[in-house]
């Protein structure tokens, strides 16, 4: 189970591991299903009832504490950080930064309280923040608060981005070929990623896709 803290510490160590990269989306299983050893209580005093960076500071200090060195994925992988620039061949127009600089302060806000990287803007107006669902479920849920009535249903830009007090040894914003699938099936102009700081999967991909559908690759 994974609340054998303790099992897993020593089974790594048992095989010569030094070095720790965490990776994959951060979940918060119920404390009872966790079934916890008393490596792993020491660990849930830590952190529970925290919200995602501090939760992820605890794991990372407990690790580090216990002997290991924790690396970064674009360690292991050069390359997997958005670079600086417009990506695509479509651009965002004069408004559509308004709204990106709208979600921006807006991210900076709920960042300095620990809550979600990314949110979607329409038209002058926030229409969603990425909570425990994730980024392909607020998309689709978005999707369906754009229009009023007699109003064109496509538009609405996603902008994600880490939050300024997090670690950058786990859990930085990542979006992939599936992230822009999602955004072409709901009909959205674009998105807006922090450069060097977001994890970019499958670049290229995400680049032809974006294109494709004539959807906006802005990384700022």
């Amino acid at each position: 189970p994974l609340g054998q803290v303790g099992h897993v510490l020593a089974h790594i160590k048992a095989n010569g591991t030094t070095h720790v990269a965490l990776a994959g989306h951060l979940s918060k299983p119920s404390i009872l299903s966790l079934k916890p050893d008393a490596t792993g209580l020491k660990l849930l005093a830590r952190a529970v009832i925290r919200h995602d960076d501090a939760l992820l500071r605890a794991v990372t200090g407990f690790l580090q504490e216990n002997g290991f060195q924790l690396i970064t994925a674009q360690d292991l992988i050069p390359g997997l950080l958005a670079p600086k620039g417009l990506l695509s061949k479509a651009k965002p127009t004069a408004d559509e930064e308004e709204d990106i600089a709208l979600a921006r302060s807006t991210l900076a806000v709920l960042g300095d309280l620990d809550i979600g990287q990314a949110c979607i803007v329409h038209n002058g107006a926030i229409l969603g923040v990425e909570a425990v669902e994730g980024t392909d479920t607020l998309i689709a849920r978005c999707s369906t608060y754009r229009a009023g009535k007699g109003e064109k249903t496509d538009g609405g830009i996603l902008v994600k981005r880490a939050k300024d007090m997090q670690t950058d040894l786990a859990d930085l914003p990542t979006v992939g070929p599936d992230t822009f699938r999602q955004l072409a099936t709901h009909g959205y102009r674009g998105i807006c990623i922090q450069a060097n700081r977001t994890i970019l999967l499958g670049k290229e991909e995400c680049i032809a896709l974006a294109n494709q559908h004539n959807l906006f690759l802005l990384s700022e």
